[in-house]
């Protein structure tokens, strides 16, 4: 049976690679192409690293280094091994630049400035309709203002201009201090927090807590969950960060989307839910921090990403502190604008 498979593999022209066990049996040209052609008989954990201990569900998505290239593995459950399908990480043209990012930026500093004077004048005369108008539109103010922090950090990204903001942080806190906060704006879904890992880290505070942010408004946005568990733990050279869920699950044939810039959720009925960048987002932060991102989703059972972060980030010149890296109000508004109720956005949190 695995013979035939393998015929039929050679004809492919995406990387694929089959294991038994642990270990690689085959490769076809385009995989050896890509890992040489001494990947057969290495071991899954040689490649791809210790990230994929504990996965449980029969397909899975994750990136990894290859040399100085970054690429996507794709893994399907097989007999008693895996089809792994390989790709190098889409360098689609920008749909944003700089220019562009200026313009919006400008607008929206406009807007805001529009909206609260609306908002005020509202209040004074106590005219309900006018303070309605004025809240939806400061939610309208806050989702393009994530959108357009997320495309930024993107465009920087791509273009290899992120520079780190490096502080020592205690992630922990930081987690516990996103669970607490949310928990007022969705009293139907219950986040629990597993800290393993109580030392601080030295990361950029502001890349994590937007990678942070957009994990968490993801299983806020797209699982329709009731559960959301965030475990931080440790090994002697990484940290690992996991968002699980209860919802409803990516079916595997949607899997290898996850990842694409623009392109997830733009059917008719979710064509609300965002750009789809906040994976490319979360999966970027954990690069910058010599880390890595994995998905892996059960239809019907849940979605977990699991994000490790390297102990060993070289700081420059003297390490500062950071501060309380609690998620503010403001952070909430922009972090979760496409899923918070409009009521978010009343005086009420705004003064």
């Amino acid at each position: 049976m695995l013979q035939n498979a393998f015929n039929i593999l050679s004809l492919s022209g995406e990387a694929v690679l089959c294991t038994r066990g642990s270990v690689i049996q085959y490769a076809n040209s385009a995989a050896c192409a890509l890992l040489g052609d001494s990947c057969v008989g290495r071991t899954v954990r040689e490649i791809f690293g210790d990230e994929l201990n504990g996965v449980q569900s029969s397909g899975f998505i994750t990136d990894f280094a290859l040399g100085a290239k970054r690429c996507t593995a794709r893994f399907s459950k097989l007999d008693k091994g895996y089809l792994i399908f390989l790709s190098h990480e889409r360098t689609d043209p920008a749909v944003m630049n700089d220019p562009m990012l200026f313009s919006m930026r400008s607008s929206l500093m406009n807007m805001g400035i529009v909206t609260e004077s609306m908002r005020l004048a509202a209040e004074k005369r106590g005219d309900a309709v006018l303070l309605r108008d004025a809240a939806s539109l400061t939610q309208c103010y806050f989702r393009l203002m994530r959108q357009v922090e997320n495309a930024g950090f993107v465009l920087e990204l791509m273009e290899g201009e992120n520079a780190l903001n490096l502080c020592a942080l205690d992630l922990g806190g930081l987690c516990s201090g996103a669970a607490e906060a949310l928990a007022p704006f969705f009293p139907q879904v219950t986040i629990d927090t597993v800290i393993e890992c109580t030392k601080k880290i030295v990361v950029d505070p502001t890349l994590v807590k937007l990678m942070l942010s957009n994990l968490l408004e993801n299983c806020m946005m797209h699982a329709d969950c009731a559960y959301i568990r965030l475990r931080l733990s440790e090994t002697p050279s990484r940290v690992m960060l996991s968002v699980s869920d209860d919802g409803c699950g990516i079916p595997y044939e949607q899997l290898h989307k996850t990842f694409d810039r623009y392109r997830y959720g733009f059917d008719a009925h979710q064509m609300g839910r965002g750009p789809g960048l906040g994976l490319s987002v979360a999966r970027g932060v954990a690069q910058l921090h010599g880390g890595t991102l994995l998905l892996e989703s059960r239809p019907g059972k849940g979605t977990s990403v699991r994000v490790t972060l390297s102990k060993s980030l070289p700081p420059r010149g003297m390490l500062r502190e950071a501060g309380s890296e609690l998620f503010t109000t403001h952070d909430l508004l922009i972090g979760f604008a496409d899923c918070l109720p409009p009521e978010a956005f009343s005086e009420r949190f705004l003064d």
